[in-house]
């Protein structure tokens, strides 16, 4: 318990103190610092991806990703089985490794389970929490992600108290301890480690909402702050804006980029990626956002203030006609390749390109793009000195997922890496279908 109490310091001032014997980079995420320390083999981060073909897992550490191998001896600890970790996605895991043949293997892997330092009655699930948000007036909703999380959405009514910052803003508490609170994150340790804090300095009604965000946007659309939008606006972040205003008044004036829609006629036409950012602002937005939400959009938001709120503010405006035309790109993660790109390679390979299959090699044989080498997620990091360095080498397998993967390994060994994130459909004949991610 003293563990899980104990002061969770800034993540960035941790970073030079995260470092092992003989490593170069941080061995666990800055918020795991608060109550651990770094360990000889021994990695603590949040799980990014698992591809139980290529028997390797993905572990975020904020500062960069760690790939790691694990085989049938790995064992795993609060969780069922190796095959249950795909449903832990985006949790916090530490994960006790070997180094064997150039790759970290992992020989344990445990789950954070610190909801076990809360009773059954601390903890809420969604229904608890709508519940409690309808019949207590007085209750806090606190958010124990990081800010930037905070304000591209958050629960209606939430305040924001990163897990990583608790200590230094204990001033945005009530001062009354009876005050009903519940945090809530990812569904990761940040609100179990705020709540057990928050019972520690004497609050009585102290409940975690274990779902998090990730169950919350299921059914529910989230609230998007001022400063989110503008800076979208700014930086060209990718989003979709729709005024819910008849379009006479908003061709009055209305944000810069909105959309005028009538939803079912435009649904043909919304993101086919389920997490886009979709922002609603106007007369009846809290029902237009519901709306979507139930066609199975999880990155639905509403902007809490008025047209002539944003305008007062100083906000960019415009007058005219809005769009009325939807076209939504997603922003690229860093090394991916675009699809109309990687198509290109499926007709010529320029000699400075070397296109990679990192699946396994009787995946390869019933199917690839036509002049591409088999070269797999298995052996990337024993035997990646093989590839050639001096050309770009371009990753692909059947989802993205494992491709991914092997860009960190060959990143990290100074290859100019790339990869494709998307579904590819092979035929013998080297021709392929992608649906982008």
């Amino acid at each position: 318990m003293k563990n899980v109490i104990g002061i969770i310091t800034l993540s960035i001032l941790l970073l030079p103190a995260l470092l092992s014997a003989g490593e170069t980079k941080p061995t666990m995420a800055p918020l795991c610092a608060g109550c651990h320390q770094p360990e000889a083999g021994v990695l603590m981060g949040t799980l990014d991806n698992i591809s139980y073909k290529a028997d390797t897992l993905q572990l975020d550490l904020v500062s960069h990703k760690e790939i790691l191998r694990f085989d049938e001896k790995t064992r795993v600890k609060n969780v069922a089985s190796l095959e249950e970790l795909k449903t832990y996605k985006n949790r916090a895991f530490t994960v006790n490794f070997v180094m064997r043949k150039g790759d970290k293997l992992a020989t344990a892997i445990t789950r954070f389970d610190v909801l076990k330092a809360l009773k059954p009655e601390e903890k809420i699930d969604k229904a608890g929490l709508k519940k409690l948000m309808a019949e207590k007036k007085n209750l806090v909703i606190v958010d124990a992600r990081p800010l930037a999380r905070y304000e591209e959405g958050q629960i209606p009514g939430a305040i924001v108290m990163p897990a990583a910052a608790f200590d230094k803003q204990i001033d945005k508490l009530p001062k009354d301890k009876a005050t009903p609170l519940v945090f809530y994150c990812v569904g990761g340790c940040s609100s179990p480690l705020s709540g057990v804090k928050a019972k520690s300095l004497g609050y009585t009604d102290v409940k975690v909402y274990v779902g998090g965000m990730p169950d919350w946007v299921k059914s529910e659309c989230t609230v998007v702050t001022p400063s989110y939008l503008k800076n979208a606006l700014a930086n060209g972040t990718p989003h979709v804006l729709i005024d819910t205003r008849s379009r006479a008044v908003a061709e009055q004036g209305h944000i810069a980029g909105a959309l005028s829609l009538e939803l079912e006629k435009a649904r043909p036409s919304f993101p086919k990626q389920k997490n886009a950012p979709i922002i609603f602002y106007g007369d009846g937005s809290n029902q237009a956002a519901a709306t979507v939400v139930g066609w199975g959009y999880t990155g639905v938001k509403v902007l809490p203030m008025t047209f002539a709120q944003w305008q007062a503010a100083g906000n960019p405006v415009t007058t005219g006609p809005l769009g009325a035309t939807i076209a939504y790109t997603p922003k690229p993660k860093p090394g991916m390749v675009s699809p109309e790109e990687f198509t290109k390679l499926g007709t010529k390979i320029p000699a400075d390109t070397v296109v990679i299959d990192v699946r396994l090699g009787d995946e390869f044989e019933a199917g690839h793009v036509k002049g591409a080498s088999n070269f797999s997620l298995e052996d990337m990091a024993e035997h990646a000195a093989e590839l050639p360095k001096g050309k770009k080498l371009v990753l692909y397998c059947d989802t993205g997922m494992r491709a991914e993967m092997a860009y960190f390994i060959l990143k990290e060994k100074g290859y100019d890496a790339w990869f494709l994130d998307g579904t590819l459909k092979f035929k013998k004949d080297g021709s392929f279908g992608i649906t982008a991610e």
